[in-house]
């Protein structure tokens, strides 16, 4: 189930590239939790910790494009906002109905998808832009 970090995944910013290797492992160790069958208490928890980490790099991120006037900040915090929102989703279904194998895989695919297209995509215009602007820190 699990998510693995590549190049393929690299935007070429070593602050931005550092936070989404370890975004990877907190959806990672959400998801560790799910498979081996982890009590409510602790699944809930590692939840929390993707949540809170999700929030910071989100907050760091959208920050450096602000600084750095990148013109896509808009649909960038769109979909920040968007999925900030399935997590909240997710955690309403999880309390609601337990966990499943079906919402497992669920949360997996829609987790999993987001973040390798979000990354792949527009996180690669910002590791551009970035670049092109001198931006290295």
């Amino acid at each position: 189930m699990n998510l693995t970090w590549n190049c393929s995944l690299s935007i070429g910013v070593d602050i931005i590239d550092d936070q989404h290797k370890e975004l990877i492992n907190f959806v990672n160790q959400f998801f560790s939790s799910i498979e081996n069958e982890k009590s409510s208490a602790d699944i809930i928890n590692a939840l929390n910790f993707l949540e809170e980490y999700v929030i910071k790099h989100f907050t760091e991120e959208e920050e450096i494009q602000k600084k750095t006037n990148y013109p896509l900040l808009d649909i960038q915090q769109m979909q920040h906002e968007n999925f900030k929102k399935d997590l909240k989703e997710f955690r309403k279904i999880f309390e609601a109905h337990g966990v499943s194998t079906v919402l497992a895989l669920n949360i997996h695919q829609n987790l999993v998808d987001w973040i390798k297209n979000h990354i792949m995509n527009l996180d690669k215009d910002l590791g551009d832009f970035l670049i092109e602007i001198g931006y290295n820190k």
